[in-house]
């Protein structure tokens, strides 16, 4: 396809020539307009994909790209703050005219070609697979231009932030503002007070039932005001940690988003997922994941859906050695990587967490999905997936063919 806006052409014009092939990468296109492109996912500096190309076996394609430093930030934002297209940013726009970087404070929006990291699981990136991908960000940049800042680590509420912290007449922060959320068992910690004698504080915990409201019927609260029921709720959530932190038992999440997950799960009728994932920093999908995460396996559910840390290689290549036979044939290799093994053909992952637990995930449109509870072994969490996998397929296609 070719692009119909500034932007894409950008986008395109810079991957090509970050391309180690340019007739490979011109190829690609075909395999794009074939459809050979899916479970596309963009983020923050990453766009991912699982490509088929011709008769070939699916490769699990990655492009990364450098994001932008803390300063070219701030010019960025002082520029954009001060310029005529401020509200249409705010609305969600790419204004073409940004493109010429008189507008930006000589940052360039669209990446270098020297900012591009090609990876796939075909072990020849840059290759046809990463080409393909190339293309199909190109189609979504053409529909939503504003994407391209995500690309470049720039995610929507960061750029809210910072064309609010740049405006004219915009008042300086003070140390003592609120710079970042912290956690109320953080905060209960760090307080030395002394207690006043109460049953709980005597050992006696109340029981959940024991935090009351009266019984007056009260107004109902503005927007954006949480409505009553979720007040209360919330209310209830913080005696519940209260008597943790009493008894000694420490807080029930030490992690400030597990911790909202875990709130935002329980509240009645939380459907406001863009809203909090802006005041977590995380963008609406990933929320959305990390709390059909929570809903799977609760708490450790979500820190591993968000957690990723270096494991032991040994642990992992005795992972695809338990793994290996259970595969369907393929000559895709499997991929092992932090604490991550992938088998990029099913669009299937196992992770082990820090207690040496595997948890299964299959792949979607959003990202890497929790598919179960945990096992106690690599091979019973890749059987767990692979079957959630092969239910989730067979669900789509009755769908589909309840609407052919």
């Amino acid at each position: 396809m070719t692009p119909n806006g500034p932007w894409a052409l950008a986008w395109q014009l810079a991957a090509q020539q970050a391309a180690a092939h340019q007739h490979t990468f011109l190829q690609a296109s075909a395999i794009h307009l074939a459809g050979g492109v899916r479970d596309l996912n963009l983020a923050a500096g990453r766009a991912t994909g699982l490509v088929t190309a011709h008769q070939d076996e699916p490769a699990r394609a990655q492009l990364d790209l450098v994001p932008f430093t803390a300063d070219e930030l701030a010019t960025l934002g002082a520029a954009l703050a001060a310029g005529p297209h401020r509200e249409l940013l705010l609305a969600g726009h790419l204004p073409a005219a940004l493109t010429d970087s008189d507008h930006t404070g000589d940052v360039a929006i669209t990446p270098d070609p020297a900012h591009f990291t090609w990876d796939c699981s075909c072990g020849q990136a840059p290759c046809r697979h990463t080409a393909a991908l190339a293309h199909a960000v190109t189609d979504r940049l053409n529909a939503d231009p504003a994407l391209l800042l995500l690309l470049r680590g720039l995610r929507g509420h960061r750029l809210t932030q910072l064309l609010h912290d740049h405006a004219p007449g915009a008042r300086p922060k003070r140390q003592h503002e609120y710079a970042a959320f912290v956690p109320a068992h953080q905060a209960f910690q760090t307080r030395q007070a002394v207690l006043p004698s109460t049953p709980a504080a005597s050992g006696i915990l109340l029981e959940p039932d024991a935090v009351t409201f009266a019984d007056a019927p009260l107004p109902a609260l503005p927007e954006p005001a949480p409505a009553l029921a979720q007040l209360r709720h919330l209310a209830a959530l913080a005696a519940d940690e209260a008597r943790h932190l009493l008894a000694g038992r420490g807080a029930l999440d030490n992690d400030p988003v597990s911790d909202a997950v875990r709130i935002a799960a329980a509240l009645p009728g939380a459907g406001k997922v863009p809203d909090l994932a802006h005041r977590l920093g995380l963008e609406p999908d990933e929320l959305r994941l990390l709390l059909a995460a929570h809903e799977v396996a609760g708490a450790a559910g979500v820190r591993a859906a968000r957690t990723d840390f270096p494991a032991d290689p040994a642990l992992l290549e005795r992972a695809q050695q338990a793994i290996a036979p259970l595969r369907p044939a393929s000559r895709a290799p499997l991929s092992a990587g932090d604490n991550q093994v992938t088998d990029t053909l099913v669009g299937v992952q196992v992770r082990v967490d820090t207690d040496g637990n595997w948890h299964p995930f299959t792949a979607d449109d959003s990202g890497w999905r929790l598919a179960g509870p945990a096992a106690q072994d690599a091979a019973g969490a890749y059987r767990d997936a692979l079957a959630a996998r092969r239910t989730r397929t067979k669900g789509l296609s009755q769908g589909r063919g309840r609407h052919a």
